[in-house]
């Protein structure tokens, strides 16, 4: 087969992905339908070599998991030595306790009703017998019969993975309540063919975790990147914009489980967010008393306490953030519809409602230590004689008198002051080659308010550019 096979392109996405089918005799060893990894290239020459080596690998795997005799489970051993995750634990066991195991059932009673009603009948006493055990050991808590199935299913994959661990616990639990759904399958279908076996919330619950969890490279935060690089590269979104952004995303992803796919986020999911994030107070993550929270936790809490919250412009920023990344994954052919839509709260962001200083504010700013007098550097907030005409001076001073705000004010450089027709100006600028961004991403000049004249602002700049020329 080519290699041009393994490349795939999903419905609307402009890269290319490789591409690979687990055969099914490997499946129970590797614990996966497919292999599947973007290339992160949307030019075919490219993604042929960047696909070449890595279904190579894929192809190694699989021809070891051949290689092992169909019954000889153990000597597989170090074909992986590595600690899975505990999402991986679960379709381990949904895999190998419950599906594959049924696939097999089914062959067995088939098998068994084609020899008769004596074999027929041995067979379906066995099972009800299993069934019932498995039903009262589970309810005793005696999970010995499964710690063979788990350390064999470590053995075999070569998972790095100790018996005393919550890995090798989960898998053992897992296995229990998978092989008692089995059992109960087993008795169902000989009792009643052809009806539909309905598995236990256990069992159902992770085969949801499984239909929801994204594939290699398209989790949440995967996606995002994706989204910020390709913005950046065209223009629409600022480097430091996008890296808000991100912040809010993965507060999302933290939310609905990092590992989930995007098409499986619901407008529940995201609506359940929203009003976790508006009982909180603002970086809540930083106050003792949310330590070790869940963000729905700390939401409980924070409305049991009536803590301060943060406002609905704040958190309809960060849903912007996260509906953002699912209209371009809808344009992009991840997700059918943007789950965000609808959900932001209906509040006017001009009304501010925050009101300017008053003259009172402004005096009591400006006659603070960093005015009048300070400790020292790090204590510019406590009395002292220490007194500064740095830029911790001159930025607040020339943001009150040109309304720019203090990104801008901190990245002027000495040729932004110049003079022009008698008046002095500061020229602030939106140039990539400069790394001077503004919030509007246009350039705009702004005249030096003759109270800045007065104290010594333009002597500042002469003197630091006399320094940059020396």
């Amino acid at each position: 087969m080519s290699r041009m096979t393994f490349l795939h392109k999903r419905r609307g996405s402009q890269n290319f992905y490789a591409r690979m089918m687990v055969p099914e005799q490997a499946r129970p060893i590797i614990g996966k339908r497919e292999f599947i990894k973007s290339l992160g290239t949307s030019d075919r020459r490219e993604a042929e070599a960047l696909a070449l080596p890595i279904v190579a690998g894929w192809k190694a795997q699989v021809l070891a998991c051949k290689s092992q005799p169909a019954n000889d489970m153990e000597d597989s051993a170090g074909l992986l030595d590595y600690r899975p995750t505990m999402a991986e634990i679960e379709e381990a066991a949904l895999l190998v306790g419950f599906e594959e195991a049924s696939r097999k059932l089914d062959e067995l009673i088939k098998s068994k009703a084609r020899l008769g009603s004596t074999a027929f009948d041995s067979m379906r006493n066995k099972f009800v017998e299993r069934y019932t055990e498995a039903c009262r050991k589970q309810l005793a808590g005696d999970d010995g019969f499964w710690l063979d199935k788990a350390r064999l299913l470590v053995r075999r994959r070569g998972w790095n993975v100790v018996e005393d661990s919550a890995e090798f616990t989960a898998l053992v639990t897992h296995f229990a309540k998978c092989g008692t759904d089995l059992f109960r399958r087993a008795v169902e279908t000989i009792e009643n063919p052809g009806a539909e076996f309905v598995p236990s919330s256990h069992t159902q619950r992770l085969i949801k975790d499984r239909t929801d969890r994204a594939r290699e490279g398209e989790g949440i935060l995967d996606l995002y990147d994706l989204y910020a690089s390709q913005r950046l590269s065209e223009g629409k979104k600022r480097a430091d914009t996008l890296k808000q952004d991100r912040k809010a995303v993965e507060g999302f992803a933290d939310f609905v489980g990092k590992d989930r796919g995007l098409s499986s986020i619901t407008a529940d999911e995201v609506r359940s967010w929203r009003n976790a994030m508006s009982a909180l107070p603002a970086c809540y993550k930083k106050h003792k008393v949310f330590a070790g929270m869940s963000m729905q936790e700390a939401a409980d809490y924070a409305i049991r306490t009536g803590a301060k919250r943060v406002s609905f412009l704040t958190v309809n920023k960060n849903l912007s953030a996260v509906s953002a990344l699912c209209i371009w994954a809808k344009r992009e052919g991840y997700i059918a519809s943007n789950p965000c839509e609808g959900l932001h709260y209906d509040v006017d962001k001009r009304k501010n409602p925050r009101p300017p200083f008053d003259a009172g504010q402004l005096n009591r700013i400006l006659q603070s230590p960093l005015f009048t007098g300070f400790d020292s550097d790090g204590k510019e907030h406590l009395s002292g004689s220490l007194q500064t005409r740095d830029w911790r001076f001159w930025i607040p001073l020339v943001c009150l008198f040109t309304g720019a705000r203090i990104g801008e004010i901190a990245q002027l450089h000495v040729d932004d002051v110049e003079r022009q027709d008698e008046r002095w100006f500061i020229h602030i600028r939106n140039d990539e080659v400069k790394g001077q961004q503004t919030k509007s991403g246009v350039s705009r000049p702004a005249p030096v308010h003759s109270m800045l004249e007065r104290i010594g602002f333009i002597k500042f700049v002469e003197r630091q550019r006399r320094k940059s020329v020396e």
